[in-house]
């Protein structure tokens, strides 16, 4: 193990501008399939570095009002997965680099995979790995029932990267402490009914099991794209994936990702929930939920 080099990675993470860091060891994922293992991906690894990164309160509360969705589009999608993501995990590569060590950046996965496999044996390419579990094998959080990743720091309000090396670095404790309390909110917030009300997969680290609802991903993939009437203001009677509204046309122009539900139940109602109880650390003066959440009738 190489204590310098852990905390020297945690102080470049940290400068340039992620909000928070774990360390895994490659024995976390020995109930991982091949197909989502980190070895598939670089087969050196000895361990993964998860990095966190924060999604604007402000950009969620003016969805949560009806009121603005480019902040959310443009901050939370564009500027954390292709700008600054990119800048933090090439930090970190270059460090373990100079230390002698090979690193490989994880950007957000293509999914599903892209071609065949090169040798027999071997996994599609591109290769998966869900940042979720790297998430709760570095020690940061655990699933909720909504299967977003939460954080005793933000709840579901960050994106996760990592980064994978063939440096021994300490591991960090696994998390345990449940956040999420079961309370229904992201169930109930979820207008396209994509999120169940039990947890029925389970997720072996070491010895913790992690549980999730078995999300309905196509119901979830519609309503998060736009073609929700109850939640896009956007959408008329003429819309139709040929005929876009001009809204999605500029967002998938420009941002290159369309996000029109905004987490309204797994992110926004989740959130308010755990502020609120104070189940998380962060609080603040505005409520992300005032009164109940708007649909469109």
């Amino acid at each position: 193990m190489i204590p310098d080099l852990k905390f020297d990675i945690k102080e470049v993470a940290k400068n340039a501008g992620a909000d928070i860091i774990g360390f895994a060891s490659i024995d976390r994922f020995d109930y991982a399939p091949d197909n989502v293992h980190p070895k598939f991906i670089f087969s050196k690894t000895q361990s993964v570095i998860a990095i966190g990164l924060r999604m604007l309160r402000g950009a969620l509360k003016t969805v949560e009002e009806g009121h603005y969705w480019q902040a959310y589009n443009c901050d939370s999608y564009q500027y954390l997965n292709e700008i600054l993501a990119p800048h933090i995990l090439r930090k970190i590569c270059l460090l373990l680099e100079d230390y002698g060590w090979t690193a490989v950046p994880f950007h957000n996965p293509f999914g599903p995979y892209a071609g065949k496999p090169v040798y027999e044996g071997g996994p599609k390419p591109d290769a998966m790995m869900s940042l979720r579990v790297v998430g709760c094998a570095a020690g940061l959080g655990e699933l909720g029932l909504s299967k977003l990743f939460l954080t005793p720091q933000f709840g579901p309000r960050q994106r996760m990267f990592a980064v994978l090396t063939d440096a021994e670095i300490e591991p960090d404790p696994l998390y345990t402490e449940p956040i999420c309390d079961e309370c229904g909110a992201c169930v109930r917030g979820c207008t396209a009914g994509a999120i169940p009300k039990e947890r029925t997969i389970e997720v072996r680290i070491g010895d913790h099991i992690f549980k999730h609802g078995d999300i309905n991903l196509g119901k979830c993939a519609q309503t998060h794209q736009g073609w929700d009437s109850k939640i896009s203001p956007f959408l008329n009677e003429n819309s139709s994936p040929e005929n876009l509204p001009s809204y999605y046309r500029f967002v998938d122009h420009r941002f290159r990702h369309r996000a029109i539900c905004v987490g309204r139940g797994c992110v926004r109602a989740c959130m308010d929930h755990l502020e609120k109880t104070g189940r998380i650390e962060k609080q603040y003066k505005t409520p992300m939920i005032e009164g109940k959440q708007w649909v469109i009738e």
